[in-house]
């Protein structure tokens, strides 16, 4: 290692022996080399540079030298020992372009001039990336390569520089997403795995949902999902796919477009452009979307996606900023009501992805829609929703009109918990926890911490269901055995007990990641995440959440016995305090085994039901734990046998992990038949219109005695009255199988 000191100050007093006499010790770090003792390796900083007056290519020009982007760069390929003609560099902007003109993509101008820049230092190997963005479903003409030329790349610079725009669906290969991951099994573009350099150039816009929508929403452009609001925001967690993403495939530099940013209520649907005149940038990509957030004069972690990467990722040990942090003069926000009432519309699979179509500004000339009845939507629906930022009466009415989707979607969700479980989709998470943290010690210790609890169940009173349990810390600690008529040996052999909690009842998916096997390959060491339904299920009518729990758990192995030991480690939600217990399968005589379960459980309640202490009336507590556990536990005995019987026990429905890809199936949007009957009918429009523009008052201007308003009337009713019809069809087929003449079940 070359012992040499990085500063003229350090070289003066570091001469590779410390005070004692003995050699300084050196760290390597991103293609230096620092003396520890003399010279502490430098912050990672983020710039905000802010020029007013500047032209933005000037001003990128100005911010790369300010940030010490050539340096680093220049680092970075000396380190890989490329030539500069073989050095790959790619760039991710962000392609939400909706119009010639829009401001909420990344700038076309800034792109090519970054690429300019690079060529003249001897950088040919530059290409612009981006996948299938999320209008692909429903809007034409947003293939990348369309869609990057309607937005204004000339695919050369103004020096006569030729660079290529690839579709990061393309050319995918293993991406190495390891087990327990969300992404596991999901294919990157080669391109970008493969690149020495990536950059990711985001756009300065606010978002509905998530307050703002910086370099880290950019780069969920990278996973190469064609349908991007089915997989990335209903099938799978968009925070933790975020996380993962980043993690498997590090952003080396990160600049966020701040000249004409989009700002308001509305900065992904509408074009609401606002002058900033700053460029932002750093080497840390969550660093450089907080110095962005707090320009915006917002909390970096009031976006879930970047909320959920600080706390997991978290920013550089050391960290400095360079510029001013003051919020940008006239700036607007998008409305708190507002953004909650989105995202709770949101948490209903599928219904964005519906509603997405209707709400954003197009200019159909270039992106045509896919669908008439979204076009004819959107030619209602997007008008009123512009400029929510001055109108109260229009910001009410989409904040109603959320709630009032969020709340049809969870009435209908709650419908299916109780009655028709089969049709609720089904978790695919992370394990949401770092494996290696954890040592051979916090599993074995699990049993010398559970099985006190089974004494201590054992001894309680049976109650009148035969239960036995007791309340520790205001948890419950509850057993329960059963025996069932099978074999051991064969019991065993067709029921791993290593499955035994994500086979219990009501589990609606998760993750598990073994972590350690015995030498006939058998799980001995596992991280479990468990996603089960609101229990009792019907917590669900007061609001309750889905139980998210994740668990460290032990598995031994004897001939007369196999158990199961677990510990809650982590609630990603804060729906459990406490799921811990035991799952033993014991031999019992020749032709019976002996099932026996134990847990300590304290999950949140409802809002409602915490504003009653139950502890105060045990007679109506009492019977209730009871009861719950004598189903639950019940059902999940009823799991058991039907799993050595082979049959399926998952509770759910999986998304289709190809679905509106090009080898998939195709799209099915249920909204079709819904509303085709309410938006063609021209009287609603005008009465949502006039309520809008107008507000209240709009309502007494409407003479009910006139045969015109009568005749309006009719018609609304009309056409409301089919579209309950059309609604309860459409549950009906949802709910229930259709039979076909011959009698035979269709799907």
């Amino acid at each position: 290692m070359n012992r040499r000191a990085v500063t003229k100050k350090s070289a003066l007093r570091c001469k590779g022996l410390d005070a004692n006499g003995k050699p300084c010790r050196f760290v390597a770090l991103k293609g230096s080399v620092f003396c520890r003792k003399h010279h502490r390796p430098p912050a990672t900083m983020v710039s905000i540079v802010s020029l007013p007056d500047a032209q933005p290519c000037d001003l990128l020009e100005k911010f790369l030298e300010v940030a010490a982007f050539w340096e680093y760069l220049e680092s970075t390929r000396s380190a890989s020992l490329k030539s500069k003609a073989a050095f790959s560099i790619v760039i991710k902007p962000d392609l939400e372009h909706f119009s010639a003109d829009s401001s909420r993509g990344t700038s076309p101008r800034l792109v090519e001039h970054l690429i300019a820049l690079l060529h003249r230092r001897g950088y040919p190997r530059v290409t612009v990336a981006d996948g299938p963005g999320n209008a692909a479903a429903w809007l034409d003409n947003r293939d990348v390569a369309v869609l990057a030329d309607l937005a204004g790349y000339r695919y050369e610079t103004d020096d006569g520089d030729a660079y290529e725009v690839l579709d990061l669906a393309e050319d995918c290969i293993e991406a190495g997403f390891e087990v327990g991951k969300a992404l596991f099994g999901t294919r990157l573009s080669k391109p970008w795995i493969e690149a020495d350099f990536r950059i990711c150039f985001g756009k300065n816009k606010t978002h509905e949902e998530y307050n703002f929508a910086l370099c880290l929403y950019t780069l969920l452009g990278v996973l190469p999902f064609h349908d991007k609001e089915y997989h990335c925001y209903a099938r799978l967690p968009a925070p933790e796919i975020a996380c993962e993403l980043l993690h498997r495939t590090p952003v080396h530099f990160s600049l966020i477009d701040a000249v004409i940013s989009n700002h308001g209520a509305d900065g992904v649907r509408m074009n609401n452009p606002l002058p900033t005149n700053t460029i932002i940038g750093s080497q840390s990509l969550l660093l450089t979307d907080m110095a962005g957030a707090l320009k915006m004069g917002l909390d970096p972690y009031a976006s879930p996606l970047n909320a959920h990467a600080l706390r997991t990722i978290g920013l550089p040990l050391q960290y400095g900023i360079a510029g001013d942090l003051t919020p940008y003069l006239g700036w607007k926000n998008v409305p708190p009501l507002l953004a909650d009432s989105v995202r709770k519309r949101n948490r209903v699979a599928l219904l964005n992805r519906s509603v997405q179509p209707w709400t954003h500004a197009v200019d159909r000339t270039y992106f045509p829609f896919k669908r008439e009845l979204d076009d004819r939507i959107n030619l209602t629906i997007a008008p009123l929703l512009s400029g929510l930022d001055d109108h109260p009466f229009k910001l009410l009415a989409a904040v109603i009109a959320n709630y009032l989707l969020a709340e049809g979607g969870r009435a209908l969700e709650t419908y299916r918990i109780l009655y028709a479980k089969e049709k609720i989709y089904r978790k695919q998470t992370s394990i949401g926890v770092d494996a290696a943290r954890f040592t051979d010690h916090d599993y074995t210790n699990i049993p010398d911490y559970v099985e006190p609890l089974e004494m201590i169940a054992a001894s309680a009173v049976p109650d009148r269901n035969g239960l036995r349990w007791r309340t520790i810390d205001r948890s419950v600690v509850i057993a329960f055995k059963r025996i069932l008529p099978f074999a051991f040996d064969a019991f065993t052999a067709r029921l791993d007990i290593a499955s035994a909690i994500r086979i219990m009842n009501d589990n609606i998916g998760g993750a598990v990641v073994p972590v350690l096997r015995n030498d006939r390959g058998e799980v001995v060491y596992q991280i479990e995440r468990d996603i089960y339904l609101p229990q009792p299920n019907w917590m669900a009518l007061f609001g309750g959440d889905y139980i998210d729990v994740t668990k460290l758990e032990l598995v031994r192995r004897s001939p007369h016995e196999h158990a199961i030991y677990w510990k809650t480690i982590a609630s990603i939600n804060d729906s459990a305090r406490f799921d811990d217990g035991i799952v033993r399968f014991t031999r019992a005589g020749d032709e019976n085994v002996s099932v026996t379960i134990v847990a300590r459980q304290d999950f949140t309640l409802p809002l409602i039901w915490q504003m009653f202490n139950l502890d105060l009336l045990p007679h109506l507590k009492h019977p209730l734990v009871s009861d719950a556990y004598l189903t639950y536990f019940g059902r999940t005995i009823a799991n058991y046998e039907a799993a050595f019987a082979g049959r399926d026990v998952r509770t759910g429905r999986d998304f289709f992990e190809t679905y509106g890809e090009p080898d998939g199936p195709t799209p099915h949007y249920f909204t079709e038949t819904l509303f085709k009957k309410i938006m063609a009918t021209a009287p609603i429009v005008e009465i949502v219109k006039a309520l809008i523009e107008k507000g209240p008052t709009a309502l007494t201007e409407i003479n009910p005695m006139t045969q015109e308003a009568s005749s309006m009337a009719s018609s609304v009713v009309s056409a409301l009255s089919g579209a309950i019809n059309d609604l309860l069809d459409s549950i009906r087929k949802d709910l229930w199988p259709a039979v076909a003449p011959d009698g035979k079940v269709s799907s």
